[in-house]
């Protein structure tokens, strides 16, 4: 087996079947000798913004000396072994093979037991990671969680801190309608007299997390301030702060005032930590800060147009880029290629759009999940002229490219991950 076998043999997992539960996975973890066991988890859930706060988290673990980081983030961009970091760099070969034919074993029994089930994609690389942090002797590992929290296979740990960014109206056809029960789904992820940190607003979303806190016996800490940090400036590309125990600022490479949100809930997750006895220095605060990376988020592509690239794929993502947006006016005039899947409101997330772009060009994702052109006629047939249908994002891109003297490509990650991939090799 190569490494293209075992990474097309989980794909070929699917999705999930049957009833939502933790039963599949805690089958494969148990066959596996429960690696979730061997190092300390943070579990980080929520709508918007658990990709960025494992970054910066992951970033300045992985600046300690003492300490050896795993992490599995999810979707990927370019290619399903970014899920897996170790050290913040991609698993090696040879532990997704070895983990691969190990899984292959126990699922072999579990897809001819009617009364186990097959596991789907997602639990079957969360357990994959799981053996890898064991066999890779990581002391932490940050798992984002997938989907939800109270059935997502990443909460089939003993997290020593639980975090949920914010709660949005994403998935309510997995996770019930209205924020009130999404909010309790993402519950689902902490545990007895193990904190639960939160950068969420609502004052009646905070009374569910308050009320389910205190029945637990779980300490709820909500950040609101920038209490380790202060702005000094934003540009387009970043951030320049200024952190409370350093005397010189540190430049976050990361734009958009939410990613200041972010930076606060991953300070909080390093000084929780810190308080359950990891010694993390201050320097490694520093110089994980300024490393930091997340493609596809107000990702800049230098070129001629240059274009910006944001996985802005539902409404409260579309939100953040409107205001990075009005906040750092691109060159004009601005060319727009957006799309999105079936289950966004997309008629709304390109009405907001529009205000900005010159040329308004709607491509599907490359998903079984994306709108069809008659979709798409239907969503505009009451304002017709404003969005532009290109079957293929070249066809877009050609056009905007001749025009424009700023490309925003936004919407699903499956069309920012398309964009990255052709955009690296032509612009």
């Amino acid at each position: 087996m190569n490494l293209h076998e075992a990474k097309t043999w989980i794909l070929d997992r699917g999705s999930r079947k049957g009833r939502f539960g933790l039963e599949k996975i805690h089958y494969l973890l148990n066959e596996l000798e429960n690696p979730q066991h061997e190092f300390a988890c943070v579990v980080i859930g929520g709508t918007n913004g658990k990709g960025s706060v494992t970054a910066i988290a992951e970033s300045i673990l992985i600046n300690t000396d003492d300490y050896q980081i795993g992490s599995l983030t999810s979707p990927h961009l370019l290619d399903m072994d970014e899920r897996i970091r170790i050290q913040g760099e991609k698993l090696a070969d040879k532990y997704w093979i070895s983990g691969v034919r190990e899984l292959q074993r126990i699922i072999k029994v579990m897809d001819k037991e009617a009364s186990i089930g097959s596991p789907s994609f997602f639990e079957t690389i969360t357990a994959l990671a799981f053996t890898a942090f064991r066999e890779t002797d990581r002391d932490i590992a940050l798992l984002e969680v997938g989907l939800g929290g109270r059935f997502d296979s990443t909460n089939s740990c003993e997290p020593e801190i639980s975090v949920i960014t914010n709660i949005g109206t994403d998935h309510e056809e997995y996770l019930g309608k209205g924020k009130a029960s999404i909010a309790r789904e993402k519950l689902g992820i902490i545990r007895k007299k193990r904190p639960l940190l939160t950068t969420e607003r609502d004052p009646e979303i905070l009374e569910i997390f308050a009320k389910t806190c205190s029945h637990n016996h779980t300490e709820l800490v909500q950040v609101k301030d920038f209490n380790y940090f202060e702005l000094c400036e934003s540009t387009p590309e970043g951030h320049k702060i200024k952190f409370t125990f350093h005397d010189e600022p540190v430049f976050m490479p990361l734009p958009g005032e939410h990613q200041l949100t972010n930076l606060a809930l991953a300070l909080e997750v390093i000084m929780k930590l810190r308080s359950h006895g990891f010694e993390i220095s201050d320097q490694a605060i520093i110089e994980g800060t300024g490393k930091v990376r997340w493609p596809g988020r107000l990702q800049w592509l230098p070129g001629d147009p240059p274009v910006l690239l944001d996985g802005a794929h539902n409404s409260e993502g579309l939100a953040t880029l409107v205001r990075y947006l009005e906040a750092f006016p691109p060159a004009q005039p601005v060319n727009i290629i957006f799309g999105t899947l079936k289950d966004k409101p997309m008629l709304e997330m390109a009405n907001k759009l529009s205000k900005f772009g010159v040329r308004l060009c709607f491509v599907p994702p490359e998903s079984s999940r994306a709108f069809s052109k008659e979709d798409f006629n239907h969503a505009f047939e009451n304002s017709p002229g404003v969005w532009n249908w290109y079957s293929n994002f070249d066809e877009a891109f050609s056009a905007c490219k001749e025009t424009g003297k700023t490309i925003i490509v936004t919407g699903s990650l499956y069309l920012v991950s398309e964009a990255l991939r052709k955009l690296k090799k032509h612009v």
